[in-house]
């Protein structure tokens, strides 16, 4: 055979594989998709063989035993169970971890719990805000009372500071009205001393005159001549 024709037959059978493929895919994708079951249930017998006696009629997946003896060759295992009870187990049913359905058990109670724990803390966060913006409230209240404690104080000072200059010019003047008095009571006492000098005065004087005029009445009249002695003359 020439080149050429080899070339043709190997595109032509290429061709075929690649018509049988397009052909096949659609039915492949119509199937339903089935899965193998992992749950199994393993005898547990008498000796290493499957001619003995079943004492166990089946260890689920996943149950714990606990390894008692190797057997005469690796394809048994002497085991006892939770409940006591001994016997043999083809080795290939036995692994030393736990199985993926334990596992997976196990990693969706842990995430069960983890999604319980993630609700509590996101109530709890929302809690925490709803606080948080309350404190905020109530921290903006205080600063707001704060600055208007701080406005009422200044006035306060002010009023304290026009209070104290007003008590001080009380002060004052009640001093001065003080001092007023006093030399009012001075010149009150002087004026009345004076009063009383005066009329010692007058007394003075009414008496002087009372007294002048009794010298008058007794001294005149001897200064008169006498009618006789005139007349003998």
């Amino acid at each position: 055979m020439t080149p050429s024709k080899i070339l043709r037959q190997f595109t032509l059978v290429c061709s075929c594989i690649l018509a049988s493929f397009l052909l096949s895919k659609p039915a492949l994708a119509q199937q339903e998709l089935r899965y193998i079951t992992d749950l199994l249930y393993v005898p547990l017998r008498s000796g290493q063989g499957n001619e003995f006696r079943i004492v166990n009629k089946g260890l689920r997946s996943g149950t714990t035993i606990y390894y008692v003896a190797p057997g005469d060759t690796d394809e048994w295992i002497k085991v006892r169970t939770a409940e006591g009870v001994e016997g043999w187990i083809r080795s290939q049913y036995i692994q030393e971890e736990e199985t993926a359905n334990i596992k997976l058990n196990r990693a969706l109670s842990e995430l069960a719990q983890l999604k319980k724990a993630n609700g509590e803390l996101s109530a709890e966060n929302t809690a925490l805000k709803s606080q948080n913006t309350r404190l905020s409230s109530t921290a903006d209240h205080a600063q707001n009372s704060q600055a208007n404690m701080a406005q009422e104080l200044e006035k306060i000072k002010t009023l304290s500071a026009g209070a104290i200059e007003l008590e001080q010019r009380y002060t004052d003047l009640l001093e001065k009205h003080q001092l007023m008095q006093t030399e009012k009571d001075v010149l009150t006492a002087e004026n009345e001393s004076l009063k009383s000098d005066t009329r010692i005065n007058y007394m003075l004087y009414g008496a002087g005159l009372l007294i002048l005029g009794m010298i008058l009445a007794i001294v005149v009249p001897s200064l008169k001549p006498n009618k006789r002695y005139s007349e003998w003359r």
